[in-house]
Formats: C-alpha cells, sequence, structure tokens
C-alpha cells in the first residue's frame, strides 16, 4: 500500500443527490515525492452518512492531468469513528504508472444520471522505482533520520540506533538499560547500553554485537522467531522468554514457548514450557510480562474453521501463565486460557497502567484490523481473574498491526497512554489518542514515520519514555 493517508473529508453534508457533488478530497502531500514501486494501495478515509451513502461515491485518479477511474476499490462497512461525520476506510490499487515522476490528484463524484465530480485533491507527486527483478540487487528501504513535528506539535528527533539487524521481530528492554532484539531468523542480539540509554555513535549506529543465541538449528529453515519477554524479576532470575514456530516430528510447523537464561551477554538453558500448537503462515505471536507479574501469551488462530471457537483450543487466545508455564491459582477454570480477544492474527498488546485495561491489536480473519480492550470479567467469583473484551475499534485500512506499546514515561508528556501500533505493512507507527477522561477511547489517530524509515515491525518503550522501533535492518529510536 502506497504509505499514505488521503482524507476525504465534507466541508458540508455531502449528501449523495442530483444537487451536491462530494466534497473534495484533502490531502496533506509531504514536501518531497515519494519513491513507490506502482503496485501500492492508494488509502484513505469517506465521510458519510452510511454505508448506503458511501457505496453511491466512486472515486477517479488523475494521473499527469489524464482522468483514470480506480478500480477494485474497497470500503470497510463499518465506521472508523463513532462521532459525526462518520468516516469509512477505503483503498484502492493505484492505476499503472510508467517508470519516472508523475503528479497524482484523486477526485470522488457520484452520477445520478450525470457526473458530478469534486474538485482535485492536492497533487501528490511520486516517483516510480519498478521491483528489481533477476540478478540485480534489491535496493535497500532508506533511514531518513531527522525531525518530525506531530499534530499537536510535539517535536521529536528520528535516530539511528544500529543497523545490520535482520528483520527485528520483537524487542525487549532490561532493568540495566540493554535492549533484547529477536531476530526472525531466530538470533536474539542483546544492544549494551551506556548511562541506562542505548546510544548512537556518531550518527551512525552502534556496532552490531554477535547473537547472544542462535535458534537456527531449532527452528530449521522454515521456523521463525516471533516475540520476546524479559522476567520483572530479571535482575535475580535473568529470565528470557520467547515464542518461535519450529517443525513437529510430522513436519508441521508448531508454536514453542520456551524459557532461557542470560549470562554474561548469552542466553542458555533452554526450556520449553509449551509446544506443540498449531501454527498458520505466516505465522504471528505475542508475548508479554502483566502489571501482576504474569505472562500472557497469544498465538495466531487456525486456518482450520473447525477449531474456531474450540474454547479447548490455545489457538486464537490469550494465555495468563505463571513464569514456570503453569496455570496462575487465581485464574478463573483453572485453565490458562485467559481472553478470547481476536479472530485471526495477534498484532500485539500492552496495558494502560492508569486503567489497567488491556489493549489488543490484531488482524481478523475478514483482513480487518480491529483494536479492542480487555477488562476483568465481573462475573467470575470474587479473586478469580479472566478477561472480556469490553470495547472494540476499527484501525485505519492502512494499518496492518505488528506491534503494541503504551506509552509510559517522561520524554513525551503529551504521548501519556497513547496506543502506538507498529505496522510493518502500513510503514508508518500509529499513534492512537485516548480520550484523557476515560483512558478506554480512541479520539484521533496519527501516523507517525510514514515511509521515512521503512516497514516498522517492532515497538518498545524505554523506562525513561523514548520509544524505540525494529524496521526491516535497524533499530532506530524517537527522542525529543
Amino acid at each position: 500500500m502506497l504509505r499514505l493517508s488521503i482524507v476525504l473529508c465534507c466541508l458540508t453534508l455531502i449528501g449523495c443527490d442530483k444537487k451536491n457533488p462530494p466534497a473534495p478530497p484533502i490531502m496533506e502531500p509531504p514536501p518531497q515525492s515519494e519513491t513507490i514501486n506502482g503496485r501500492e494501495r492508494i488509502g484513505w478515509e469517506q465521510p458519510a452518512a452510511d454505508a448506503v451513502e458511501l457505496a453511491a461515491i466512486a472515486y477517479v485518479m488523475y494521473v499527469d492531468a489524464t482522468r483514470t477511474p480506480l478500480a477494485a476499490v474497497s470500503c470497510a462497512t463499518s465506521p472508523t469513528g463513532a462521532t459525526a461525520p462518520l468516516t469509512f476506510a477505503c483503498n484502492a490499487p493505484i492505476p499503472a504508472l510508467s517508470p519516472g515522476a508523475h503528479t497524482l490528484e484523486l477526485a470522488s463524484f457520484v452520477n445520478d444520471g450525470t457526473v458530478l465530480e469534486s474538485p482535485r485533491s492536492a497533487p501528490l507527486r511520486v516517483t516510480v522505482v519498478p521491483v528489481v527483478t533477476g540478478t540485480e540487487p534489491a535496493l535497500r528501504p532508506a533511514f531518513n533520520a531527522g525531525t518530525a513535528v506531530t499534530t499537536d506539535q510535539v517535536r521529536l528527533r528520528i535516530e539511528l540506533v544500529v543497523q545490520g539487524v535482520d528483520h527485528p521481530a520483537d524487542l525487549a528492554f532490561a532493568p540495566d538499560g540493554r535492549l533484547f532484539v529477536a531476530e526472525r531468523s531466530g538470533r536474539i542480539r542483546i544492544l549494551a547500553s551506556t548511562a541506562h540509554r542505548v546510544a548512537p555513535v556518531d550518527g551512525g549506529g552502534t556496532q552490531l554485537p554477535e547473537p547472544a543465541i542462535s535458534l537456527g538449528g531449532v527452528i530449521g529453515n522454515d521456523g521463525q522467531l516471533l516475540a520476546l519477554a524479559l522476567d520483572p524479576q530479571f535482575d535475580r532470575t535473568r529470565f528470557v522468554f520467547a515464542i518461535y514456530t519450529a517443525p513437529s516430528r510430522s513436519g508441521e510447523l508448531v508454536f514453542t514457548l520456551a524459557r532461557f537464561r542470560e549470562a554474561g551477554g548469552t542466553l542458555g538453558d533452554r526450556i520449553v514450557l509449551l509446544d506443540g500448537i498449531p501454527a498458520t503462515s505466516p505465522p504471528s505471536a505475542s508475548l508479554r510480562f502483566g502489571p501482576d507479574a504474569k505472562l500472557y501469551a497469544a498465538m495466531d488462530e487456525t486456518a482450520d474453521v473447525r477449531r474456531r471457537g474450540d474454547a479447548a483450543s490455545m489457538q486464537g487466545k490469550i494465555l495468563r501463565l505463571n513464569p514456570d508455564g503453569t496455570t496462575p491459582d487465581d485464574q478463573a477454570r483453572a485453565t490458562p486460557l485467559y481472553a478470547d480477544a481476536y479472530r485471526g492474527a495477534p498484532g500485539g498488546f500492552d496495558w494502560d497502567l492508569r486503567s489497567l485495561v488491556l489493549w489488543v491489536a490484531g488482524r481478523d480473519v475478514d483482513g480487518s484490523s480491529q483494536l479492542r480492550t480487555v477488562a476483568l470479567d465481573s462475573g467470575d467469583p470474587v479473586g478469580m481473574k479472566r478477561g472480556v473484551v469490553s470495547g472494540a475499534f476499527a484501525l485505519p485500512v492502512q494499518t496492518t498491526p505488528s506491534s503494541v506499546a503504551v506509552y509510559r514515561g517522561g520524554l513525551f508528556p503529551a504521548f501519556a497512554g497513547s496506543v502506538l501500533i507498529a505496522s510493518e505493512e502500513g510503514r508508518h507507527l500509529l499513534r492512537v489518542k485516548l480520550d484523557p477522561q476515560t483512558s478506554t477511547q480512541p479520539i484521533a489517530v496519527e501516523r507517525l514515520l510514514q515511509d521515512r524509515v521503512g516497514a516498522v515491525r517492532a515497538v518498545a518503550i524505554r523506562p525513561d519514555g523514548a520509544v524505540y522501533f525494529g524496521t526491516a535492518d535497524a533499530i532506530g529510536r524517537l527522542v525529543p
């Protein structure tokens, strides 16, 4: 998908009738030309009174002033917001473009016997660089360090911490400030800290350390390392937890939850806590410790529709475990199944420590992306714990979640309680602002790092509040 947000806003109630065309698209293009490969989809949000009104609107793109109808437009059936005017997330493939520079303008229209078309949007300038094939080297996504300003005027500095990592899948901070990086290929690296912070050297990144462990011999050629978490008592236990996929005896990929012990910058003493849980392709999993010091894990739902909703299956659920893999004594119904909080692939979860609400992002089986809140089930016996979904919100169509962190720390006071969602496919870090009165209701979203650093796969908050993120081959951070 083209990593831009085109917001179609009505200046008045648009009413798709014979009198008024839709309002013109409003686009805020970046100051420089965007480099694309010509195969992306472009996304926008369309205000409409309801889905019926939305269905009457069509779209065209002017490519270098030549009018081209947009085909295969897809719009969500549910609005992205709950307040008027309602907006619906839409997207469509970009028309065929020749290599080189182009100017794109978007317009919406209705056809009531005559075409009523809106004025064109602000121009978006793109440069098409086709996908490299054959033996030619592929282009590495650029990491554009520098500064940025949020919609509420928070000034950010984008810094490169280290380059050369191999598709970091997850990040976790130790109490001493070291950053643990899980690479999809099975390696875990530990970035050393300086004065309790991982610091870039001469603006060009730190030296990439040797792996603390490599699970290549365990996961094989088809397995992946997916998630990482450190024991809240890490200073005492030195325990590191990971979820990965590996082939079973029958050759099928299954999820494994394992525990390791860190000593002197290396990881060993592997103990398997859970295994044999069928994995889909591509697999996804999340792993975090909660405020109660229990280990929470999520693995994607099986593609076998007969097993969906199976109360005995650990797939498609959030599990709550003791650090030794056993079921906590206060777990309702004496099962590790804590919450049925997504319908497909988990994109990550984290807690707002102010409200103790668990925020869960995921991609549902229908392809939509959702952000849900999970609270304790008041219907369970006193002292027994189980979570239930207490709210659900549609994420923008361009945001397929791959990692979640609720902001905490002092560096960005304006970010307090914001839910940060990394989107590898969307090439951005989505900031979901919450209502400060309730801490449970999203009131706005903003795409950070859009096409500035490449695909954003993982996000983590350092204890002081710096925001660290992983891209295809680098670790970066946001600081004031």
